[in-house]
């Protein structure tokens, strides 16, 4: 029995040399369970807070401020007519006129205004025009070489200032209200100007007003006191009428000089 027993010790020392051989070593002790055998319970998504009341409900955006009312609001601008306003030392001026029938313009209404220099000035379309009571003035070379063939100045215009109907080639006849002639050579160089009649309250026929025109007539108003110098220079002057005694108003008139045809006309 003896050699059993060393047989079985035999044994047991090759098991043991072979398990080192394959890196056996010693079992590892099992692993601790946890201390707990609870189960976590997985984390809760964070709440986004709700957004507020006021970021919901999103505000309109503002109006535009309204624009300023300007002062040619109000204008009656006749139709197919376009204009052009500005403001010059407190009025109102009309500064350009677009219109479709130059036969028979008709000019805005609704407020006192100036017809501004040069606003028709070379418009050959334009041959007739209706000057509104609205207008108090018109500025220099306003109509100066357009194409008008006749022109009624109404008494609401207070001033004519220069040129505002020189050069106009077509022009045949033109009456003038009470309006005075303030400024120098208004139908000066029309070679078509025909006749002319100035109404009570002309006071003075300024410088040159109708230098080298055709003006063959002309009406004569007793308000009539001063004809400045060249106001009938180089023109066709013939015959005057006049209510009253011609010869005896033009002795108490002050003429300048170079108005030869004014003081030879003769009365009708």
């Amino acid at each position: 029995m003896k050699w059993r027993t060393v047989l079985c010790t035999a044994l047991l020392l090759c098991g043991t040399v072979l398990l080192s051989a394959c890196g056996g070593g010693e079992m590892p002790a099992p692993a601790e369970p946890p201390a707990s055998s609870e189960v976590s319970a997985p984390s809760q998504p964070e709440e986004v807070p709700a957004p507020s009341e006021s970021a919901s409900s999103s505000e309109p955006e503002p109006l535009p401020e309204p624009e300023p009312p300007k002062p040619w609001d109000g204008m009656v601008i006749p139709e197919g007519c376009k204009a052009e306003w500005k403001i010059e030392q407190g009025k109102l001026v009309l500064v350009s006129y677009e219109f479709t029938n130059g036969a028979n313009v008709l000019l805005p209404t609704g407020k006192p205004y100036s017809i501004g220099a040069n606003c028709f000035m070379k418009n050959w379309k334009l041959t007739g025009i209706t000057i509104p009571e609205d207008v108090v003035e018109i500025q220099q070379s306003a109509f100066q070489e357009s194409g008008l063939k006749q022109i009624y100045i109404p008494a609401s215009v207070k001033e004519l200032k220069n040129d505002v109907f020189a050069d106009c080639h077509s022009l045949t006849t033109a009456t003038i209200g009470n309006t005075p002639m303030t400024g120098q050579r208004i139908f000066a160089r029309c070679k078509a100007l025909q006749s002319v009649q100035l109404g009570e309250g002309v006071i003075r026929i300024e410088e040159g007003a109708f230098e080298h025109s055709g003006l063959k007539k002309i009406v004569l108003p007793g308000t009539l006191s001063n004809v400045e110098k060249y106001a009938f220079d180089y023109c066709n002057l013939e015959t005057i009428v006049y209510n009253g005694d011609w010869e005896a108003k033009k002795s108490t008139l002050t003429i300048g000089e170079q108005n030869d045809a004014l003081l030879t006309a003769t009365q009708n």
